[in-house]
């Protein structure tokens, strides 16, 4: 009866190993993927502040432009 117990509890401990490297395994591919959309993301929000700066330019001149269109007084 004892080996059967301890026979049991091998199986046991084999499973739980072979659980415990699945999960770390998951693990780390969702370490990997987080650090890739962290990667993405500072990524994207360099893009937007880009823009906001090339919006920001681009209506600069174009006030600059009604400017000097509001000056010609036209009819």
């Amino acid at each position: 009866m004892a080996l059967d117990n301890i026979e049991q509890l091998e199986v046991r401990i084999n499973q739980l190993l072979e659980r415990h490297e699945k999960v770390k395994r998951e693990k780390e591919l969702a370490e990997r993927r987080l650090q890739q959309k962290e990667s993405e993301w500072h990524q994207l929000r360099g893009q937007l502040r880009q823009y906001e700066r090339e919006r920001v330019e681009i209506r600069d001149k174009l006030e600059k432009i009604l400017g000097h269109i509001d000056r010609l007084d036209l009819p």
